[in-house]
């Protein structure tokens, strides 16, 4: 079954200047990139691996090298912009009930709409 994805401009760009330098088609050379991914996300001699038992709580941050210290982080602070589905319901129901939902640039508190509709 195939899927459609949206990436970048950019990275479309690459893909295909890479599928035709490979001399493969768009989709062959982002199954290839998709492989090698995996793959070395999977490999332990890259520290991806332990990066991700790092963020799983199975890993210390401590016992990370520095590049792979690096790359927690930005793991790490990447993952506080994603709500969770829960997250997002929570702050639906407080929008309807017309309470604080977060703060504007200014430091006010913002709150749901003045005519909520239940989510």
């Amino acid at each position: 079954m195939s899927s459609a994805v949206k990436i970048s401009d950019e990275e479309m760009q690459a893909l295909r200047e890479a599928a035709a330098l490979q001399s493969r088609s768009i989709a062959g050379q982002a199954e290839h990139w998709l492989r090698l991914g995996r793959a070395f996300e999977r490999d332990p001699r890259f520290g991806y691996a332990k990066v991700e038992q790092a963020l799983k709580g199975l890993v210390s941050p401590d016992d990370l090298s520095d590049a792979e210290q690096e790359q927690y982080f930005d793991k790490l602070g990447a993952s506080y912009w994603d709500a969770s589905p829960v997250e997002d319901a929570f702050f639906a129901e407080m929008r309807w009930r017309g309470e604080g939902v977060g703060m504007d640039e200014e430091g006010n508190i913002v709150y749901g709409a003045s005519e909520p509709s239940k989510p």
